[in-house]
């Protein structure tokens, strides 16, 4: 028996001020099916999900949903003809309630008038139920963790009766049990014949939930084949043009001497209690643990973002008060926070002033004026150094992919020259090859010397890139495990120990 096509976009083509982000880009989603939409950043895969979402509008080509012709001028209207999108970045009204979020813009009204607050308390919990959300319907969405927050988003697309959800990245803030409940919700949505589309990073999670996959490539279609055919390494070579060969670059820096001492740093406001431990010179420090485990609030507590309750942190023997981020710098402190829309980029600004915001002071001249040709020069060598795609340094920073963000943060911190990088969650959201040129970005630094700490949620980067691995329980630091000798039982067993 055939399949229905439920979704066909023929010859899409979008272009931005220096950019061409869809070239004639095809895509055809069959009913009842997840189909992985995959490549580098930069590749299309949002702009193309944007385009069909009404969020942007295609230049040209046609959109086809259940053999309808149709365009979207708004995400309202893609939603109410039962095209429905679960983005990566949430954008969600934290100040109202789970069930305000869930029902915003068509409350169900009394006399016309009046809200239906019984009636919008009982839909939304019959959603829950029937996905098996555990969430309370009248909670206030800014006290819930990301995870909670995007199981809301996902009700919400199946509350409009959707026949064809997008899925953008949404494991990049769930733990592995989280991600497991998601699948479960997937195949469900698959089952009653939905068109599932799924843009993810993640091989083995793509391999595993989709039934096809297509591969973009530089605003261009390269591929569309069953899930079956593709192994690993045929994904990557598409994605990439290239073959990639070890997914991690070989440890080469030596650690030195102890140079960064943390005793019995303890958080005011968080659950962070009692953690010292200390790292070298040239060593990369994993931090693992699970939601919630107090791997973020250790590098915001250090950095002077969180408010320290107690403990020290020396430098090379001498104290840092580091009770601001200000402080922090100057102590050659970096941070590289995880939400990267929220906290790291200034979307209003391009990508120059994102660049040398955080060391402005060098670019001064008589004081106060600063020079433009230092700043170009600077934001130049940081594009060159991280290989940032872009047209421009006048390019708007929120016009970049989430991985070329990234790239620009990094680069931000680097002219800081700093001694030591706080990194949470650096490849979140970031396709191979970007990680990859990351890794090496890390070992090199770690070859100049440099202290790297950085956060991740999957083990297997934590293994390949680090020297040693921190393991955090129930805010308290459950012990240590040499990257090279330990295996990832071994982590999940420290990050239960004070759960």
């Amino acid at each position: 028996m055939e399949e229905t096509v439920l979704l066909r976009m023929t010859d899409i083509t979008k272009t931005f001020p220096g950019v061409r982000a869809l070239d004639h880009v095809s895509l055809e989603v069959k009913a009842g099916t997840v189909h992985a939409l995959m490549g580098e950043n930069g590749a299309g895969k949002s702009t193309l999900m944007k385009c069909l979402f009404g969020i942007y509008n295609k230049d040209s080509g046609h959109i086809y949903l259940e053999g309808r012709e149709v365009n979207f001028n708004s995400s309202k209207e893609a939603l109410m003809n039962g095209v429905a999108m679960v983005h990566q970045e949430l954008n969600q009204a934290l100040k109202r309630t789970v069930m305000d979020n869930l029902w915003l813009g068509r409350y169900p009204k009394i006399a016309g008038f009046i809200v239906d607050e019984a009636k919008m308390l009982r839909d939304t919990k019959a959603i829950f139920e029937e996905l098996g959300i555990d969430v309370d319907p009248k909670r206030i969405m800014s006290t819930m963790p990301v995870s909670q927050r995007q199981m809301v988003e996902i009700a919400k697309a199946v509350s409009y009766h959707s026949k064809v959800i997008v899925f953008d990245e949404p494991t990049s803030s769930l733990t592995e049990e989280e991600v497991e409940h998601l699948f479960k919700i997937i195949n469900m949505l698959r089952d009653r014949g939905m068109g599932i589309i799924y843009i993810s990073h993640k091989m083995a999670e793509i391999k595993r939930i989709s039934d096809e996959i297509t591969v973009m490539r530089d605003g261009q279609h390269v591929a569309t084949k069953p899930a079956s055919e593709l192994e690993m390494s045929d994904i990557i070579r598409l994605m990439v043009g290239r073959e990639l060969g070890n997914q991690f670059p070989p440890k080469t820096n030596k650690p030195g001497d102890v140079f960064l001492e943390v005793e019995h740093l303890t958080g005011q406001y968080n659950n962070l209690r009692d953690v010292s431990f200390t790292a070298r010179r040239g060593e990369i420090v994993g931090l693992a643990g699970l939601d919630g485990s107090g791997r973020t609030e250790t590098l915001e507590t250090m950095f002077g973002v969180a408010t320290r309750k107690d403990g020290v942190i020396k430098l090379g023997g001498k104290v840092c008060k580091n009770q601001t981020p200000r402080q922090s710098i100057k102590n050659h402190f970096a941070l590289l926070t995880e939400e990267r829309r929220a906290t790291g980029i200034f979307g209003i600004l391009n990508i120059r002033e994102n660049t040398v915001i955080s060391s402005l002071g060098k670019h001064k001249r008589l004081g106060f004026v600063l020079s433009d040709k230092s700043m170009k020069k600077d934001t130049q060598w940081s594009i060159d150094a991280m290989h940032t795609k872009t047209p421009s340094q006048e390019t708007k920073i929120r016009s970049l992919s989430g991985g070329n963000q990234q790239k620009v943060i990094i680069g931000r911190w680097l002219l800081t020259d700093p001694d030591v990088l706080l990194l949470d969650e650096p490849t979140r959201g970031i396709d191979v090859g970007a990680k990859y040129e990351i890794y090496q970005l890390i070992l090199d630094l770690a070859n100049k010397g440099k202290t790297v700490l950085m956060v991740s949620s999957e083990m297997p980067e934590l293994l390949g890139v680090c020297d040693r691995i921190l393991v955090m329980s129930g805010g308290r630091l459950a012990g240590e495990v040499d990257a090279k000798t330990t295996t990832q039982e071994d982590i999940m067993r420290l990050a239960a120990k004070y759960v």
